[in-house]
């Protein structure tokens, strides 16, 4: 996968940007608040549909505009033209090769891509929804009957949540309807399940391998997957917390729950993991997604590298830099504040690459 041109109109700070990448590896420097990494995420939108960083579209709008557009050429053997264009008020639209998509949702997978930044470290100190987010992406890239099923499973949750509500609104509770919601609820449950608990193994050789990479010594890291439906099955914990849902009035129990431990010699990574150890971690964790990405879909994906040298100790940035230097990675596109660091690092690889400062 290649993204060979890019542009970039009235989104975050750039009022009108273009940019040619069809190279190896693009190395974007500039100082702080260029947009460096408005760029990335442009890209990582145009393969996920959504921000990186930003939650909400109308944020990602040029501010005092009311409309934003990301066009781009990528080619996976053949040529795909993305546009997607954001407006206040109104759905994201997505083209491909000027044919609008008449869901979002089926576009995702085409575009390949693993994004490293700083913000990462979100993974660690953040909520189990960060961490949800990741495997769910990367899963759902790769699976679209896991999307289908984690789509699903969010809008039943909605709708058995509102109305565990009207029943407290109302104190009238009806098990039939609730036990609709329950019945509809169970097959995506347990595929997200089992598919989530499959990933996480088939990613520990790689990650392990990468994580020793990065960091000497004989620490244990291990992923581990924490779910209720680990020893009990859906149906069963549905009926064993109604009382509680109907207290809190929203489903106390259920995939959206569930998180992914980050463990270090047996111990929280959270709590006793060094800094050097964290963003060892975080790096060695992406590669992993990198590589199950590639294995899965026979095909390597765009790697986005944002600002991380200014995070990283120069040892541990020359062991990235050969690591993704060799023919298994693809496409690499990297942002930095210090052109002259960049050139250092890049100007010997043996891969084609081009040095653009903003």
């Amino acid at each position: 996968m290649r993204i060979n041109n890019l542009s970039i109109y009235q989104f975050k700070n750039h009022k009108d940007f273009k940019i040619d990448l069809n190279t190896d590896i693009s190395c974007i420097t500039g100082k702080n608040g260029q947009g460096k990494t408005n760029l990335l995420d442009a890209i990582f939108m145009l393969s996920a549909c959504k921000s990186y960083f930003n939650a909400i579209d109308y944020q990602l709008i040029l501010h005092g505009e009311s409309s934003a557009a990301l066009n781009a050429e990528f080619y996976n053997g053949q040529q795909l033209d993305i546009q997607l264009i954001i407006e206040q008020g109104k759905k994201k639209k997505l083209k491909l090769n000027g044919k609008q998509y008449d869901k979002l949702i089926h576009h995702i997978g085409l575009i390949n891509v693993v994004i490293i930044t700083p913000d990462d470290i979100e993974l660690i100190k953040g909520n189990s929804d960060e961490r949800r987010k990741f495997i769910d992406l990367m899963i759902s890239q790769t699976d679209r009957v896991y999307l289908n099923h984690l789509s699903e499973y969010h809008k039943l949750l909605d709708q058995r949540n509102r109305q565990l509500k009207l029943f407290a609104d109302h104190q009238h509770f009806d098990s039939i309807i609730l036990e609709s919601f329950n019945e509809r609820m169970l097959a995506p449950c347990e595929y997200i399940h089992q598919k989530r608990q499959t990933v996480l193994k088939e990613i520990q050789a790689a990650f392990k391998q990468y994580y020793r990479s990065f960091q000497s010594g004989s620490e244990e890291v291990v992923l581990k997957y924490e779910s209720a439906l680990n020893s009990d099955s859906f149906e069963i914990l549905l009926k064993s917390s109604l009382n509680k849902d109907l207290a809190i009035q929203r489903t106390s129990v259920g995939i959206h729950k569930d998180d992914i431990l980050f463990e270090i010699n047996g111990y929280p990574l959270k709590k006793f993991g060094s800094q050097g150890q964290n963003k060892s971690f975080i790096i060695a964790l992406k590669l992993a997604q990198y590589h199950f990405l590639a294995e899965t879909v026979k095909q390597s994906p765009i790697l986005l590298l944002d600002d991380i040298f200014e995070k990283i100790d120069e040892e541990r940035a020359e062991k990235l830099i050969h690591l993704i230097s060799q023919e298994s990675f693809g496409q690499i596109i990297i942002t930095d504040t210090h052109a002259e660091r960049m050139r250092k690092y890049f100007e010997n690889i043996n891969k084609s690459t081009k040095f653009v400062e903003l």
